[in-house]
Formats: structure tokens, sequence, C-alpha cells
């Protein structure tokens, strides 16, 4: 019987020197996003494995829904050997299973699982240097309204981009607090409350979760940040991005400075899914992604 220990914000160095040497552009498997979520949605446990690591997902208020993410491992397991991990687990499912897991075909996998595609759970992966630079026609109106924020708060000298470090990461905590008091439905308090939780989680560990970012000031308050972090040794996880609505263009401009501005090994960044919301879908693709990235659940036949 596989035997699980309890993920810690220490555990951070180990799982990314695991993660490097796995196959996964999914943010599902971003080491320092499984940890600043841990406890909130979801709880998370490891088992190790001969060269690799096994995360077990448990889900806050439904402890009894357990399911098992993708081995993070530089091996690929054959479907009967992912079929033996659950039975050992006492387990039914993997979920965040990457489409590339089928790139031999999907029909040895369907001898041992039921196999579902997880709609709200679509990876958009962009080239840095495309989100960076906003080249050519098709990012016209994004340049547009750059220009027009440009206009109005930088060349008047009202902005302000910053690095977020340790030392001034509690900003980013702050605003997010009084945008959360603003929300007054329930169920968005819900997830404004756990979103808080996370950014908090990030504030205190920013150096160990080795998080990168940058804030954007007007008039010297916080108007809107962007932090990051390692997914794999090419790709960057966009962990969360938020800013002011009522700032005309505040958006596509900290957007485009949040790429220029994370460190040369990432060629690319995931902006994480589009949660199966039209609208988010729709503003995820104005963006032009080079790759989305779909994912399934195994579920044991």
């Amino acid at each position: 019987m596989i035997k699980f220990e309890k993920l810690k914000n220490t555990d951070y160095k180990f799982l990314k020197e695991t993660a490097k040497k796995s196959f996964f552009e999914h943010s599902f498997y971003c080491p320092a996003s499984i940890l600043m979520w841990n406890e909130c949605v979801n709880s998370y446990y490891f088992s190790r494995l001969e060269k690799g690591l096994l995360i077990m997902e448990e889900g806050e208020d439904h402890p009894q829904k357990k399911r098992l993410l993708m081995p993070f491992d530089e091996k690929r397991y054959s479907p009967l050997e992912l079929s033996d991990i659950l039975k050992d687990a006492g387990l039914k499912s993997f979920y965040y299973c990457p489409d590339n897991y089928f790139s031999q075909g999907i029909s040895q996998a369907e001898e041992f699982f039921n196999i579902y595609v997880q709609e709200d759970s679509c990876d958009y992966i962009y080239d840095t240097q495309d989100l960076a630079l906003l080249k050519g026609s098709k990012y016209s109106k994004k340049r547009n309204l750059i220009y027009q924020f440009e206009k109005n708060f930088v060349e008047t000298g009202l902005t302000e981009v910053l690095v977020i470090n340790q030392t001034n990461a509690a900003d980013i905590l702050s605003i997010s607090q009084t945008w959360k008091d603003q929300k007054e439905a329930q169920e968005l308090m819900d997830i404004m409350e756990c979103e808080f939780k996370a950014i908090d989680k990030a504030v205190k560990n920013w150096e160990e979760f080795e998080l990168f970012g940058v804030s954007v000031y007007i008039d010297k308050k916080i108007a809107g940040f962007a932090l990051g972090s390692f997914l794999n040794s090419k790709t960057a996880d966009l962990n969360f991005e938020k800013a002011r609505k009522d700032i005309k263009g505040l958006y596509q401009f900290l957007d485009r400075e949040f790429a220029k501005s994370i460190p040369s090994e990432f060629s690319f960044i995931n902006k994480e899914s589009d949660m199966g919301i039209p609208g988010l879908a729709k503003a995820k693709s104005s963006y032009h992604p080079v790759k989305k990235l779909k994912s399934y659940i195994l579920e044991l036949k």
C-alpha cells in the first residue's frame, strides 16, 4: 500500500527538482502553485517513487474525493503501470493527464481506463517574445490600448513599474485585500478568500518559492501586479495577474511588462486554464497562444 505524507512549504526545492525531470507543461504541475493553493481548495500529499514523485490531491470540503496527479518522473509510465499505482494507492483516478501522454495512441490506455476530457482545464501557452513585443497586425488592438494607457499615465509621469521582491511584495497583498473586500456575492467571496490565502502564502515565501513578477503603481499607489514561477525548464507559469478594471489599457500594459521582465531561460509562458468560462477563453485566445493544452481524467475500469 502506498503511503502519503503531507506536502509542506519547505518541500519546494525537492518538488522543483523532481518537476525538472518530468514532461509536464500544464499549470497543475507547477511546484509553487501546488504549494500556494495547498490547504485551500485542495490539500496535497506526496509519496516518493524510485526516481520520482507521486502527488495526491484531496478536496478540502470533500476529503473523500482523492485523486492522483500523473507521476513526476522522467519515465513515461505505461497504462498498466499507472493502473497498478492506483490499485496500490487504493484510488480510482488520475487527474490532469496531458494530451501528449497519448502520443502513441489512446487505445492502450482505454484497456485500463475510462477517459474523460476535463472541459474546465484547458491551458494556454504563449511565446514569451510574442507577449513582450506584440509585433504584427494580430496584436494591433493590444498595442493601441497600451498606447492609450502610456499617453495618459506613463508620459505624464504618474506610472512606475517595479520588479516584485521580498521587500515590496506586501503591496500586492494589500491590494488583494481591497479587491476581496469589494466582492459581495458569497460564492465569489469564497473564491476570493481562497485566492487571498494563496497570495498571502506567495508573499511570505517569495524567495523560497523562487517567484518573480512586476507591479504597476499609478500616482504611487499599486494598481496591478503579475507574478509567476517555474513550471519547467522552458516555461514560466503566470500564477496571478490582476489589475484595476477602470483604467483602460492597464491590463495590457501589465501583461507586456511581465513578459519583458521574466528570467531569460523561459521561452514560453503558461497563462493557466480558462476554467471553462467562455469570456476568459476569448480573452486568452486574443493573445494568440502557440498551444492549447487539454487534460484528461483516467478513471480505473
